[in-house]
């Protein structure tokens, strides 16, 4: 399967359009079950707890299950889903469901609907007699909170050089879309998000996400903020960034106030061998698709330090992209590697850099040092500069 993208979708409300736990829960203990999800929505309780008292309460007089079946099969999943399952599968890109809902009905419903071979990952429960006995397999594991963190999923199925795609609606949904890279949402997940200020593209089905998707794939977005998108580096930006690394306003502060001056051979190199690097190289877009420079991810080296970075074309620089790019890359960093050191080393004679990564918390270690072109290398210089580190 392709390491572009990973897709993870929530089950209750998302990909059905009604959340089928919360209502059968509610239709078949009379509303009895109502006080403890309204403890939950209001984080009075956590999603356990929430379950588990529903379950009991729902034990006391369970239904018949032919009840529950005939609920079960009036549920519909939301329009487009079946063409977006298809669409994923058709561009080899991984899906998985991950819920806090009860595999016994969430089953039920992908095998009727066609989906029995569907990646999912939910809370447990045998279903006997008409009572539930809930099974938490993955209590304790991610947040600590959650019955079944979707965070603590994502976080451990993706590949660094994976984006995250996480689709998902409800309060149970936070975690998920806190751990994803690109986030579809609608109703509270969606109220959630703006409270905190997270980006998110919205959706009212499965069909508004196939049409944004299509734009996604064909832009390469990797993540996005605010005013700009960080798209993964592909030989249609490559002229570029080629431009970008030649010009010597941009590259004065790392050696090259001439421009890099490669030759072509070093160019094709470089290009050949950009999947198998220790970094993921970003074309940095604004919201027309205009090119501003290039971000970089950097992988933990053997003393667990990253050094990521960002170059801006100089009609670019002053004017605050400079600083979304480095929110932008230090999220992305805090996900895929939250117990790493993050370095930098400005040129000593760079101060904007300088109060740049003042004002995001890097601090100066005291380390200074040089450092001195390849031998030979044209209108290159030595640079001095000074090691800031963030924890």
């Amino acid at each position: 399967m392709t390491k572009d993208y990973i897709v993870f979708m929530d089950f209750d409300g998302t990909i059905t359009t009604k959340d089928v736990g919360y209502e059968m829960f509610r239709k078949f203990t009379e509303g009895r079950t109502q006080p403890v999800v309204d403890l939950y929505r209001r984080g009075e309780v956590n999603s356990y707890t929430c379950l588990k008292t529903e379950c009991q309460i729902w034990n006391r007089f369970p239904p018949a299950e032919t009840e529950v079946l005939k609920y079960l099969n009036n549920q519909d999943f939301t329009g487009g889903f079946d063409r977006f399952i298809e669409m994923m599968n058709e561009s080899d890109i991984r899906t998985c469901i991950v819920s806090e809902g009860f595999d016994f009905y969430i089953n039920a419903l992908l095998n009727s609907n066609g989906y029995p071979g569907l990646e999912r990952i939910t809370n447990k429960a045998v279903y006997k007699n008409g009572k539930i006995i809930p099974e938490f397999p993955y209590l304790g594991q991610g947040c600590g909170e959650c019955s079944n963190c979707k965070g603590f999923h994502i976080n451990r199925l993706t590949d660094p050089k994976t984006s995250a795609v996480f689709v998902g609606d409800g309060h149970s949904d936070f975690h998920g879309a806190r751990a994803a890279d690109i986030v579809f949402a609608r109703s509270f997940l969606k109220e959630a998000l703006e409270k905190t200020g997270r980006n998110y593209f919205e959706y009212g089905d499965f069909y508004d996400i196939i049409e944004i998707w299509k734009k996604i794939s064909s832009r390469k977005l990797f993540a996005f903020s605010g005013r700009l998108s960080f798209c993964r580096a592909s030989g249609d930006r490559r002229e570029d960034f080629e431009n970008l690394w030649q010009n010597g306003e941009v590259m004065k502060n790392v050696g090259y106030p001439a421009g890099l001056n490669w030759n072509r051979q070093q160019y094709d190199d470089f290009w050949e061998t950009l999947n198998n690097r220790n970094f993921i190289l970003f074309a940095v877009e604004d919201k027309k698709g205009n090119f501003l420079g290039e971000a970089k991810l950097s992988f933990p080296g053997e003393d667990n330090c990253c050094s990521h970075d960002v170059k801006l074309l100089p009609e670019y620089q002053g004017k605050g992209y400079g600083r979304e790019s480095w929110l932008l890359l230090l999220e992305l960093s805090r996900r895929r590697w939250p117990e790493s050191v993050l370095e930098v080393t400005p040129s000593i004679d760079n101060e904007a850099a300088i109060e740049l990564y003042s004002s995001l918390g890097f601090e100066f270690d005291g380390e200074q040092g040089e450092w001195n072109p390849p031998r030979g290398t044209p209108g290159a210089v030595t640079v001095h500069y000074r090691r800031m580190i963030k924890h």
